[in-house]
């Protein structure tokens, strides 16, 4: 099991038995798994509109996101693209609730894609850190951008979202303990080696199951 195709994606499948492995390597894990069972996976369809959804979600709600996403998504008629964004003005970004920081984020990325510069497709065919380099190159897109987009977009078995607030919260709740920085949960993270996107979501799973959440009705996208 330890034995992983880094760039294989996920599957319901391989994320129920990586939970098991997760489960005989860390004590804590084990509790996780006996008490919810396999993480839901959460899974994104690898596309420019989850690009811009991430986008939106930087440092709001789920919920508040989803509202604006949906907003976006009516006046792009139907579909986010970047040539549907391309016949959205600024006018009409700002008034589904993007702020002006975010409307330009994704008019950029619209930008991008549209003159060849990114391919969203192109990076299903690179490594982990080529995938990340590349969203990071974006506009707007930084860590924990790339990290959502190849952990649930991509479905990369290893991914570690250091700068997500449910992980920072949730890993304090599993392990009974404050992480003062970062670099502390890569250390205690490290035996979770080589499904840290595993290990994450049991993690997210106890992190919203705690605050009354139906993490199974929760919507990827």
């Amino acid at each position: 099991m330890s034995d992983v195709n880094p760039v294989a994606p996920l599957t319901q499948s391989t994320l129920s038995s990586a939970a098991e492995f997760l489960a005989r390597r860390d004590p804590m894990l084990r509790q996780v798994l006996q008490r919810l069972g396999p993480p839901p996976l959460w899974r994104r369809t690898a596309n420019f509109a989850t690009l811009s959804r991430i986008v939106i979600e930087q440092q709001v709600s789920l919920a508040v996101a989803k509202s604006t996403y949906e907003r976006l998504r009516t006046v792009c008629g139907g579909s986010v693209t970047a040539l549907s964004i391309s016949k959205v003005d600024d006018v009409g970004l700002r008034s589904v609730g993007l702020s002006r920081q975010k409307a330009r984020y994704i008019r950029e990325l619209s930008l991008a894609v549209r003159e060849r510069r990114f391919s969203v497709s192109g990076l299903s065919r690179c490594d982990d850190e080529e995938a990340a380099q590349r969203v990071r190159s974006l506009l707007g897109f930084g860590a924990w951008s790339a990290d959502i987009y190849l952990m649930m977009a991509l479905l990369r078995p290893d991914v570690l979202p250091v700068g997500d607030l449910g992980l920072i919260k949730g890993i304090a709740e599993v392990c009974d303990q404050i992480f003062e920085s970062p670099e502390q949960i890569i250390e205690r993270a490290e035996s979770w080696r080589p499904w840290r996107s595993v290990a994450t979501r049991m993690v997210w799973h106890v992190y919203l199951i705690n605050r009354g959440k139906d993490a199974h009705a929760i919507a990827s996208g």
